[in-house]
């Protein structure tokens, strides 16, 4: 791992550890939700088109906070009306400046599914997007392969879709002994923070057709989605480049083509 990864593990495992999480009251809270939205199923029906998971995303570990006057509810309608086909919102709060206060305000502004992007590796945290998303995020590099696979169970059993995101052969390795149906490619190098979009192509290869690629990081224009599409990718996942860009409405069509 490298070291700002084991940096925001170490501070999000105080973090969970000093809230004092009542695990009860989560599974209480659960068993009260009836309100799943299908995030996987909403990427597959984009068949033919691009699949966009927009993302809310104020700031990063390379460059600060880019986006501090983001509101949460106004960007959730506009990627709505920009046909995204799904929300990830930041909830990292000391290096990408995030909220479970920022999930809960874009998913009550629409009607699209939503990915919690955080750095999961507890049980408590898996119970805690179960009640406040729709999916998760589980990076292959901040876990070993037993974790991976307990995160997900428990994910899966309380009814949330699980995005498991790759960056090199090494993740890829090490998750395939076991069979998960939505995967990311990360295409930012966790060490440079250096962007290669070809990192799509070397690994899509790795992945059955009945798997669920998407391609994110460093997707700035329509020509970078055509470029990914001819590799055999048809979900997407855009930050930065969508936060703070001046209309993003018309952006998001200009990426999705309609």
């Amino acid at each position: 791992m490298t070291d700002i990864l084991s940096e925001i593990i170490s501070r999000r495992i105080k973090d969970v550890e000093a809230k004092n999480i009542d695990q009860a009251d989560l599974k209480a809270k659960h068993r009260d939700r009836s309100d799943f939205r299908p995030f996987h199923d909403a990427l597959r029906q984009n068949r033919g088109r691009p699949a966009i998971i927009a993302e809310i995303k104020r700031g990063s570990p390379a460059k600060g906070l880019f986006a501090p006057d983001l509101e949460p509810a106004t960007f959730a309608g506009q990627y709505a009306l920009g046909h995204a086909a799904c929300l990830s919102v930041l909830t990292e709060p000391h290096y990408f400046f995030g909220s479970f206060d920022d999930l809960t305000a874009a998913r009550n502004a629409c009607s699209l599914p939503v990915l919690q992007k955080d750095f999961i590796v507890l049980e408590d945290q898996v119970w805690e997007c179960a009640v406040h998303a729709d999916a998760m995020l589980l990076i292959a590099r901040c876990l070993e392969p037993q974790q991976l696979v307990d995160l997900h169970g428990l994910a899966t059993e309380l009814g949330l879709d699980v995005l498991v995101e790759v960056f090199d052969e090494e993740d890829i390795d090490k998750i395939e002994p076991f069979y998960f149906p939505l995967i990311g490619i990360n295409h930012r190098n966790l060490r440079t923070m250096s962007i290669d979009l070809e990192r799509s192509q070397r690994y899509r290869s790795r992945f059955s057709s009945g798997q669920t690629v998407v391609a994110a990081s460093g997707i700035k224009e329509r020509s970078d989605i055509e470029t990914l599409m001819s590799m055999g990718i048809q979900a997407f996942l855009v930050g930065e480049s969508l936060s703070t860009h001046p209309n993003r409405v018309e952006f998001l069509q200009a990426l999705t083509g309609l």
